[in-house]
């Protein structure tokens, strides 16, 4: 009963937070192509958007993957984003996957990632993308995706626990935005939630302890990581939190704290003159040259 409240909640919360995007911030240059299937099969969860600038070059890629608490949201939550991005001369491929409860967990969205980067890498360059120079951003529970799939990258045993083939491509560097990065926290709620997103028996499953990132040996090979909080965030002491963890397994890294936007505010403000400056910072970090951008 709670469980499918909970569902429903999520449900709500993304329709509500839809009508907070501000379309009229847009930049009409980007082109997107809509509802692209990574897998041929009728699920909406299997498709993706991209995000470009055609003019005939090459560009980096990046790889988003929108939030929702592992139950909620699709692809269309991160557009502004995603053409903030794309103006920045990145292209960008928004990916859905399918949502934790009743059916499906967070193992399977673990599957539907590799699954979309699979074909992102065999297609990239028809939309001018290059998967030499590939970055990834993960926002709320969106994160937790974004670790384990860099982390799959560098770490044999975690791809044969996942059943996932091995792999000729890597990412540049991180974006986490306002991470559930502590989604293991022993509390009522945390527990409540895992009991909910991931299978029977979770505990006790070896892909279940590889996204236990404290305790993960490959940690340390993670690329560049950007972390996005502020003062509104409801989950900014999980920021904190995986700060310290990062801290702790030498991984560079760099923290952005401003603003009053709230939990992935900056999907919401993007083009806002505070976030823009930090997306310049961001850019500057991972030593991304970028062309100016027109008002």
């Amino acid at each position: 009963m709670i469980k499918a409240y909970m569902k429903k909640l999520g449900e709500k919360s993304y329709l509500r937070d839809l009508k907070r995007i501000d379309s009229s911030t847009l930049h009409n240059d980007i082109l997107k192509v809509k509802d692209i299937r990574y897998i041929n099969d009728h699920l909406i969860e299997h498709t993706l958007d991209v995000y470009y600038k055609s003019d005939n070059r090459f560009k980096p890629v990046v790889i988003d993957i929108h939030g929702g608490g592992f139950i909620s949201c699709y692809k269309e939550m991160d557009a502004l984003f995603a053409n903030c991005l794309a103006q920045r001369d990145f292209v960008v491929f928004c990916v859905n996957y399918r949502l934790a409860y009743p059916r499906f967990n967070v193992f399977d969205q673990i599957e539907d990632i590799d699954n979309a980067m699979r074909w992102i890498v065999s297609n990239a360059e028809k939309y001018e993308g290059d998967t030499n120079e590939m970055y990834i951003a993960g926002h709320s529970a969106g994160g937790v995706l974004a670790i384990a799939e860099s982390l799959l990258c560098t770490d044999e045993k975690m791809r044969e626990a996942f059943h996932i083939e091995d792999r000729n491509y890597a990412y540049r560097g991180i974006i986490l935005d306002c991470g559930l990065m502590h989604f293991y926290k022993n509390t009522l709620a945390y527990r409540g939630m895992r009991n909910m997103v991931f299978p029977k028996g979770y505990k006790r499953m070896d892909k279940y302890q590889y996204l236990i990132f404290e305790k993960h040996s490959k940690l340390k090979t993670l690329p560049k990581t950007v972390l996005f909080t502020n003062k509104k965030d409801s989950l900014r002491k999980m920021t904190y939190y995986f700060k310290r963890v990062l801290d702790a397994h030498h991984v560079d890294h760099r923290l952005f704290d401003a603003g009053i936007d709230g939990h992935m505010g900056i999907i919401f403000h993007t083009y806002s003159d505070e976030n823009q400056k930090i997306m310049d910072d961001v850019q500057e970090y991972f030593e991304i040259g970028k062309r100016a951008i027109d008002d």
